[in-house]
């Protein structure tokens, strides 16, 4: 039996509990759209947690909101999923074991990450398991490492201290890089984001080396915005990749970006989402425009 998860804490919690309880030969780290594009190969019985749903799964995860409206029951998918402050949470619940006890502190302090309950602090000082999420967190700039993702779980499931993986020399590596970047990856999200009335966009295109910062640093230089539009080049700049995220100081943004998104081909929860576009395509320039007036207008769901 495989386990398929994303390599973000709150996957990386995922695969901590569910390795104590299932056996689990294999763990394989994916993004989303993997998933749901079919690049990555979901093998019958296979279990999935923190992605989205597909009909070969023998067991499911997800706080997606819109998780639990999935027809998964008639192909006879069991799991828990639907709206809960992480997906780490519904496994937790979900084996009701013993066995999983002594992880109820990191599985509180996954919660509050994945629900985005962070301080100011916590985005300007980052320590603990806030920063080492941010180690995790692709969004942060740093590069999707799969085996840093299962060497993280593994030390988790040990019993090791946060402090102690903090301290491992690759975490260590990444967080040298994460601070060394700090001041410069500041100085760009000032110089190319503008505020559009609640709007916060964020153009990193013409950025030939993306500084590694945190993704969070924009709602604290911009306090008036509730919502982000990231955009940037990927993939030898064959690739547009929108992200749009809400404001964890300013919770007044009502959209649901994950719906937005939906609608141009993307996807996402409700505080987070994002889509690819064709940096070619005159059109993609409309749709960027489109996706900022529907934010602005802060009323916009998907039907």
């Amino acid at each position: 039996m495989r386990l398929i998860t994303r390599a973000n804490l709150d996957g990386v919690g995922c695969g901590v509990l569910i390795t104590r309880m299932e056996n689990i030969e294999q763990v394989v780290f994916a993004h989303p759209q993997y998933v749901s594009n079919g690049t990555v190969e979901i093998q019958k019985g296979d279990i999935i947690a923190n992605l989205p749903f597909h009909q070969n799964a023998g067991i499911w995860f997800s706080n997606n909101q819109k998780a639990d409206a999935k027809d998964d029951k008639s192909f006879g998918v069991t799991g828990k999923r639907g709206f809960a402050p992480s997906s780490t949470r519904l496994v937790y619940d979900y084996y009701d074991s013993p066995r999983l006890k002594r992880f109820e502190g990191f599985i509180r302090e996954t919660d509050r990450i994945d629900n985005a309950n962070l301080s100011m602090d916590d985005v300007l000082n980052p320590q603990g398991w806030v920063l080492l999420s941010y180690t995790l967190d692709p969004f942060m700039g740093l590069a999707e490492y799969h085996g840093f993702a299962f060497s993280v779980m593994i030390s988790i499931q040990n019993g090791s201290h946060v402090n102690q993986i903090l301290d491992m020399p690759e975490v260590k590596g990444r967080i040298g890089r994460y601070r060394m970047d700090a001041e410069e990856f500041k100085l760009e999200v000032v110089d190319r984001s503008k505020l559009d009335d609640n709007v916060i966009f964020t153009d990193f295109r013409d950025t030939d080396i993306m500084p590694v910062g945190n993704r969070f640093l924009a709602f604290a230089l911009y306090p008036d915005g509730n919502v982000q539009v990231g955009i940037s080049l990927h993939k030898n700049q064959t690739e547009l990749r929108v992200r749009l995220g809400k404001s964890i100081f300013n919770r007044t943004c009502e959209v649901h970006l994950g719906q937005l998104a939906e609608k141009y081909g993307g996807g996402g929860v409700s505080g987070a989402a994002g889509l690819s576009l064709d940096p070619n395509d005159q059109n993609s320039e409309k749709v960027i425009a489109e996706i900022i007036e529907r934010l602005k207008e802060n009323s916009y769901i998907l039907m």
